[in-house]
């Protein structure tokens, strides 16, 4: 049983071989593609008179020819053994602008005609005729005035469309078929013959009795030497575009062109940007390091004048002839300005030596006074005083102010306390508050003074800082309500070293 299905699967496919192989194609052809009026399968060249190339069924441009319907206008195929076959079918496909009715003679307008004899009537081997009052289409074969058979279309033939025409013919009949369905089939029973040297003319006929002309564009002319079946014909009608794959490739190409002009968009925009952002990466840079550098200035700048102050206190003491005071305040500023020195050595302190050098101070400045200035420091628990950094040298200022326009001209008790909270995890407030004459010297207080050096330079440094790393650094003032003394408050980064 296998092997029966095999040898009929094996049979099934020879006669789809075969019959493959029976259809044979046309022994002459001319497609017009891309203006050549060349035969495709034998290389003849047809002759042009007053013919233009115009766009096919397809859409395809300068793949059909255009005839005027002039006597000047029209195609000579040529005379060569191929365009006349004693039986065969001729393929072609036709657009009828207007009809003709300019000429002399019988009224039609000729499509496709070549002659059987050198005579004037009687003479066609094959014809198509577009007949000027059935309106109908006409083909015929002819081999005397006692053996002419024609055929017409079932309808009046559709204007200004495609339609494709067969004219089949052998000695015994003769088919015309329309977009691929039979109009007429007629006996004939005599064998074409053909004029030696004739033309086969499309669009005139070349008659001097019965001059006629043809007005509309014709592509894909196709001649066989053998009668065509109509699934062949069907087929023919059916056609696709030739040009599919080409215009299907083309439209590849232009999207890979689209493609890579996209790609070539998308990299040189990469590429700028890129370029800009390696400009402002590069000019964000310059102004950090002239930010960083206007921050040590101005860091610089503060530290002559704390100790310029510290020595201005220290002559004080020595004028006064109070020379242990002042060998102990310079035992104390001596240390001070060594822990100085040490935290010079970066742009950043731990809150813990920034606590350390604030009480170092509060001990000098203890000195200048005849009754010691209570101070105390109190830190937030959440605070871990080692690992926090904050920039250097940004307290004593105030602190210092604090002492001098605050407390030294008040009467009894003196007291200094400096409070120090985390705020959101990145920053650190500092709270410094004394019990000093607070508003009554609000006028002469150094705090307010935007001219003081100290003051000036803080606020420079907070500005410089919040450029720097965006963040939103402020110092602030306030009076006791109901008291004496005054608050002040600035707000720190922790920073990363």
């Amino acid at each position: 049983m296998l092997f029966r299905l095999i040898a009929v699967h094996i049979a099934l496919c020879m006669s789809s071989f075969l019959a493959a192989q029976s259809q044979r194609g046309p022994s002459a052809a001319f497609y017009f593609n891309k203006g050549s009026p060349v035969d495709a399968v034998t290389g003849h060249r047809a002759g042009i008179s007053g013919a233009s190339f115009t766009t096919d069924r397809f859409g395809n441009k300068d793949h059909a020819i255009f005839l005027s319907g002039t006597g000047d206008s029209h195609l000579n195929l040529g005379t060569y053994k191929e365009l006349k076959p004693s039986e065969g079918s001729i393929s072609l496909w036709v657009k009828m602008e207007h009809p003709i009715r300019a000429g002399k003679g019988v009224p039609y307008n000729p499509i496709l005609i070549t002659r059987c004899a050198d005579r004037e009537d009687f003479n066609e081997a094959y014809v198509l005729y577009y007949m000027l009052e059935s309106g109908k289409m006409l083909a015929a074969c002819c081999r005397d005035s006692t053996r002419e058979i024609g055929v017409y279309s079932k309808e009046r033939f559709e204007r200004e469309v495609w339609k494709h025409l067969v004219v089949s013919y052998d000695s015994s009949h003769v088919a015309l078929y329309i977009d691929g369905r039979l109009q007429q089939s007629s006996p004939k029973k005599f064998k074409t013959v053909f004029l030696e040297g004739e033309s086969v003319l499309v669009g005139f006929n070349g008659s001097a009795k019965n001059l006629r002309w043809w007005n509309g564009s014709v592509d894909d002319i196709e001649f066989y030497d053998h009668v065509l079946s109509e699934e062949e014909i069907i087929n023919l009608f059916h056609a696709p575009n030739p040009n599919k794959t080409t215009i299907l490739v083309q439209r590849i190409l232009i999207a890979l062109a689209i493609l890579v002009v996209l790609v070539l968009i998308y990299f040189l925009i990469r590429y700028r940007v890129k370029q800009v952002l390696k400009r402002e990466k590069q000019k964000h840079e310059l102004n950090n390091v002239i930010l960083q550098t206007e921050l040590r200035v101005n860091r610089a700048l503060m530290n002559p004048h704390f100790v310029f102050n510290s020595l201005n206190a220290l002559q004080n003491l020595i004028l006064s002839q109070e020379i242990e005071k002042a060998n102990d305040y310079l035992v104390k500023f001596s240390k001070m300005i060594r822990k100085l020195l040490e935290s010079n050595m970066s742009d950043l302190i731990s809150l813990e030596m920034e606590i350390e050098l604030l009480k170092r101070y509060m001990e000098i400045e203890n000195l200048r006074f005849e009754e010691n200035i209570a101070f105390n420091i109190e830190v937030d628990p959440a605070i871990n005083t080692m690992t926090t950094r904050i920039p250097v040298m940004m307290l004593q200022p105030f602190v210092e102010n604090a002492i001098w326009h605050g407390l030294l001209k008040k009467q009894g008790e003196k007291l200094l306390t400096i409070y120090f909270s985390l705020v959101e995890d990145k920053y650190i407030l500092c709270v410094i508050e004394d019990n000093g004459i607070g508003k009554e010297n609000k006028k002469n207080s150094a705090i307010f003074d935007k001219a003081s050096l100290a003051t000036s330079f803080i606020e420079q440094r907070l500005q410089t800082l919040n450029r720097i790393h965006g963040l939103h650094c402020e110092m602030s003032i306030e009076y006791k309500t109901g008291q004496s003394g005054t608050k002040m408050k600035i707000l720190l980064p922790i920073l990363k070293a």
